[in-house]
């Protein structure tokens, strides 16, 4: 639940908020509570539904290496992992726990790019990520591209189409592969 629920009594008035605003006031305990579970109810239910939506769409994928827990509200593949009650995503390969930026649009990023269930390809992605993270440099992924900023780039970013197979290095544009790209940023930002 992203909302904060409140029950705060005060000058003689139970009072229900959410996220800092009113929303009931009572004079009766009782009636006040139930108001209060009532908004978390609320919250926990679209909550629950926006999960659903998010397993029923990654699951029409039927990608075999997709593994659902709804138990615990998370999904892996290969070698990232998002976790939906924190809105993170983190590289778990290695033995390593690296948080990503990038939440769920990152995970869906990383599924579509490795769309023809290549998990070879998805799990380079997630180490790419990884390496970006602990070189304390920004990365963000927009439509097919991931783009990552760093003062060290020529105009302060490159980046790599996958759809047109471009790499984009401030004062170039080249056809290249995804490996092309990694090596550039990576011998530049380490």
């Amino acid at each position: 639940m992203n909302s904060k629920v409140e029950l705060i009594y005060e000058n003689n008035e139970y009072s229900v908020s959410v996220n800092g605003s009113v929303v009931n006031k009572e004079k009766d305990l009782d009636k006040a509570f139930e108001q209060f579970k009532t908004v978390i109810n609320n919250n926990k239910t679209s909550e629950a539904r926006a999960w659903d939506d998010i397993v029923t769409k990654f699951e029409a994928l039927d990608n075999d290496n997709l593994e659902i827990n709804n138990e615990f509200r998370t999904m892996t593949y290969g070698n990232m992992k998002y976790f939906y009650n924190m809105g993170k995503v983190f590289y778990m390969g290695n033995g390593q726990m690296v948080p990503l930026i990038g939440g769920y649009s990152l995970f869906k990023f990383n599924l579509n790019i490795a769309s023809e269930g290549n998990l070879e390809k998805a799990n380079d992605f997630a180490e790419f990520c990884k390496d970006v993270m602990l070189s304390n440099v920004n990365y963000r992924v927009i439509d097919s591209s991931i783009i990552v900023s760093s003062a060290s780039f020529n105009y302060g970013s490159a980046e790599y189409n996958f759809m047109s197979e471009k790499i984009n290095k401030g004062a170039s544009i080249i056809k290249g592969s995804f490996d092309e790209f990694k090596e550039y940023v990576l011998n530049i930002i380490k």
